[in-house]
């Protein structure tokens, strides 16, 4: 059992390094994101789904595009839980959290509302109606 709890201890801790080191590297492109206007900050998520599904599921760009271009409802579940990874990294990584403590206001367009809506499975878009009316 100790070499288990060793194992999985060491294993905790080299992905809590791996984050720590991935994070410190992404700080230029953090900045470089942040200078970005609204249209290159859309090209730059685009081109990190794209290189997100390349690495996670071991395919090709035409295969990407491809798992890209299906909506949320055509895409298989393994595809569609890689895309979901893909947004969440990129958030981490190139956008960043919010620092605690920091009370940031921004302007939500109808544009954003919409397009988070539909990334929604349907069983959250009922209930966020259900929630609303």
């Amino acid at each position: 059992m100790a070499t288990k709890n060793n194992t999985y201890d060491t294993f905790a801790q080299s992905v809590g390094k791996s984050d720590r080191l991935s994070l410190e590297t992404s700080e230029v492109w953090h900045k470089d994101y942040k200078k970005a206007d609204k249209a290159e900050q859309a090209e730059w998520v685009k081109e990190w789904r794209v290189n997100y599904l390349i690495g996670n599921l071991g395919i090709n760009a035409s295969q990407a595009d491809r798992i890209l271009s299906q909506t949320r409802d055509e895409r298989k579940a393994e595809h569609q839980k890689a895309y979901k990874r893909a947004n969440s990294q990129f958030v981490y990584h190139i956008v960043r959290p919010v620092q605690s403590g920091v009370s940031k206001q921004s302007k939500v367009t109808v544009d954003k509302v919409v397009e988070l809506f539909e990334q929604l499975s349907k069983a959250e878009q009922a209930k966020f109606l259900r929630i609303i009316k």
